[in-house]
Parts: structure tokens; sequence; C-alpha cells
């Protein structure tokens, strides 16, 4: 597959065939990070579209639900224990898990019951029976599943990236996904959202996680409470006052306090044949990271002793924060880990460390995709493949110019990377003339 951007985020345009290995390289504000951002914001949308349109159809059965239960409680010309008792039953419908004609039925039952206990004006009867009639409607509606994915991208990419998905003072963007000759997904972005043009195929990838900082490890108390505009969907008013952040680090703050599954438990499908690479990260963290419930706060837990991740260095964060991913299967055969400058946290030795475990998860199935501008980490990274036998697999592109062309760059990022050392060896020469 290869993603094409022109004018989004910071990229006038950019290419970029999406292999078990990419690495972005380059300096600062050209676009890395927006290429990872766009990744997860379409994997995120195709994947969970489905359950979009289920939320937005039972948003609607409870929407109609609550106006009958309201308005047969204002018409009752007499209220009782009986009435009011099958009047709350009737609300709390839409709360049971059941299929839609059960609900259907079910509702029809209590509106009936509530019919025979009391002597209600034909008009309120009516006014219910036509919101009744609403409810079918709603529940017949076939799915327009173009419309459906088009919502989902706007809430995902929304959710992301607030209000500044185009490319400053562009506009028009587009976002397309190919596949050879084949357009995957074709999406036009304006100042008012993205739009569908033709149908979306499938892709291969089921999920995506995003990665920005093992610091998020810090932060647990603030993440447990906050939400992004993707939660607060139809409910706006109920969610005022909780803290805010992007969809990418509340969805890996959520996949991070996911219990671990017993091994018997979990899927093969997608399943890597982890053991190996479970037991390599304990060995670089000489420990285990995990969530714990009571004390609500990750724990690193080293023979026999527990502290608070706060106090750990950040090698073992990015390490414990990889193993549980792994571990619960959010990083799988067929998904896409993005890790954004991981080297930020990293003295060069824990670098190429996590070089040697990222090209591990690319040869088992993991789609990888990094951004970085270290010299250590994109050497190592490359040595990594080579050994590995994966060159055909991998991509190393260079951000420049707020551009990224879909091709190995490999011998002008070294070069670019080297440049400070260029200006210590001029400086060098400098202070040896001036003795």
């Amino acid at each position: 597959m290869k993603l094409i951007l022109d004018n989004i985020g910071m990229l006038q345009h950019a290419e970029l065939s999406l292999r078990k290995l990419c690495v972005i390289a380059g300096e600062n504000d050209n676009g890395k990070s927006t290429v990872g951002k766009i990744v997860f914001c379409i994997v995120k949308a195709i994947n969970r579209y489905r359950e979009d349109l289920q939320e937005s159809r039972e948003f609607r059965v409870e929407e109609k639900t609550d106006e009958i239960y309201f308005r047969l409680r204002e018409a009752m010309p007499h209220t009782t224990p009986e009435m009011m008792d099958v009047l709350r039953r009737l609300r709390s419908l839409t709360k049971h898990r059941i299929s839609a004609e059960e609900q259907l039925a079910a509702i029809d039952d209590h509106i009936q019951r509530i019919f025979a206990l009391g002597s209600f004006a034909p008009e309120d009867q009516q006014a219910v029976l036509a919101l009744r009639d609403d409810i079918q409607t709603a529940l017949d509606q076939p799915e327009d599943v173009k419309q459906s994915i088009e919502n989902a991208l706007n809430k995902v990419f929304a959710s992301e990236f607030d209000a500044s998905l185009l490319l400053q003072g562009a506009a028009e963007g587009r976002i397309q996904l190919v596949e050879n000759s084949l357009t995957l997904l074709d999406l036009r972005v304006t100042d008012s959202g993205v739009r569908l043009s033709g149908e979306v195929e499938p892709v291969p990838l089921k999920d995506a996680t995003f990665i920005d900082s093992p610091l998020i490890l810090n932060n647990h108390d603030v993440l447990a409470r906050s939400q992004t505009l993707l939660d607060m969907g139809q409910r706006r008013s109920s969610r005022l006052g909780q803290p805010f952040t992007t969809l990418h680090t509340k969805d890996l703050f959520d996949k991070l306090r996911t219990p671990a599954l017993p091994a018997d438990l979990l899927s093969e499908g997608n399943a890597l044949n982890s053991s190996e690479l479970l037991e390599d990260l304990e060995r670089l963290m000489d420990g285990e990271v995990a969530y714990d419930k009571a004390e609500r706060d990750f724990l690193f837990h080293r023979r026999g002793t527990s502290i608070s991740i706060k106090n750990t260095a950040s090698g073992i964060k990015v390490f414990g924060l990889l193993k549980m991913l792994v571990a619960n299967e959010f990083v799988a055969k067929n998904t896409v880990l993005i890790f954004d400058e991981p080297e930020n946290h990293l003295h060069p030795k824990w670098q190429l460390r996590l070089a040697k475990v990222l090209v591990t998860l690319a040869e088992n199935g993991v789609y990888v995709l990094v951004s970085s501008h270290s010299p250590y980490l994109i050497e190592a990274l490359k040595r990594d493949v080579d050994r590995a036998g994966l060159d055909a697999e991998s991509r190393f592109a260079l951000a420049q110019g707020r551009s990224i062309d879909d091709e190995d760059r490999l011998s002008d990022i070294f070069s670019i990377l080297a440049e400070p050392f260029e200006v210590f060896r001029k400086m060098d020469a400098e202070d040896l003339r001036d003795e």
C-alpha cells in the first residue's frame, strides 16, 4: 500500500509505501509525525465505522424511547406505583443487550401495558405511537457504509488534529491510500472536514497504536479522567469539565491499563510468537511493568520490590510499555505500531536495543512506522533489517522541505544528520588556527 498526501498537516506533498518497517528521518517541522498520525487515523476510522453506525442507531432509539417515557408520564391521568414501574422498565429497555426485533417488541408490550393501566387521551396515544414508529424507522434504516466511514473519518481526524488537518494557508488537501492501480481510499480535505470520493476498499491493518512519549505512564491520574472529542459523541453536556487529550494518547493509555489476559484466552489468528520477545524485553528491563488497580499506578517490579513508574528511567518506560502492548495483543500481526522519535528518551545504547525489538516485530507481521532524527537509531535499524533479510520490506525515507519522496534516502539522511559534527569539525579547525 502507498499513502499519498497533499497539503496535510506540515506536508505539502508526501508519498510513502507502507512496508513492514518504514523509517521517516529528517529535521524537525518537516512533517515526519504527520504521516504517522494520518495512518493512525485511517486505520482507526475504517475499523470502527460499524461501531459508529451501531452507536448512532442506539442513540436514536434511546432518544425516542426517552420521549415516549416523558410523554406518557406527563399525560398519565393518575399516578400509581404499578404504572411508574412499567414506565421505568420501558425507559431501561435500551440498556439491555437484545436484538432490534426483541427491543421493539418489548417497547410495544410496555406501551400497551401502560395504555391498559390508564385512560390516556387519544392525541397522547397517537403521539406515543408516532414516536414508536420513529423507532421502527431507525431500526429499519439500511446501512449507508460510505456515509458511516466518512463520519468515522471526520470524528477521528477531529479528535486527533482538532482544527489543523490542512496545511496552513491551503484551501484544499487530499489523502489517498492506493495499492498498485487500485484506490483503497480517496479523501478531499477542506476546512469543513473530509469528504470521500468513490468507495472504500478493505485494508489489511486491524488496529493502530501511536506512541509519542513513554512519559504517558507518569500522567496516568490525569489521563484516567480525560476524554477525546470522539468520546463525547452525542452527549456533550454531560462531559463538560473533563480534561481533553488527543485520540492517540487516550487510545494508548487505555490499552496499557487493560489487564493482561491468560495466554490460553488470547486469539491465535493475529497473535505473535511472542514468548521469546517478551522474555527479551524482561531481560532488557531486568524486571516488569504492569498497571496496579489497587495503587492506581503503573509499577515496576524487580526481584520482589515494586516502585512507581515515575521513579524509573525512560528506557524502563519504553520497554515496559512495549511489553504490555505485545503481551495483550494490541501489537500483533496486521496491526501497525507508530513510534514518534523514540530516541528523545533513550540513551544511544538503548536505541540500539530498541531497533532490534522493532525489527523483530516487523519480522513477526507487525507493521512498524518510526520517525527519527537519531543517526544511532537509524543505523541500528538498517543493520538489523539487513541481518533479518527484510530489505525488500523496509523503507528509509527523508522528510525535507515539507515533502517526502517514496524512495530510500539513507545516504542523504546520514549527510543531513551529520551536519552538527561538521560544525564541530569547523570549530576545531578555527581553534587550531587561533593557537
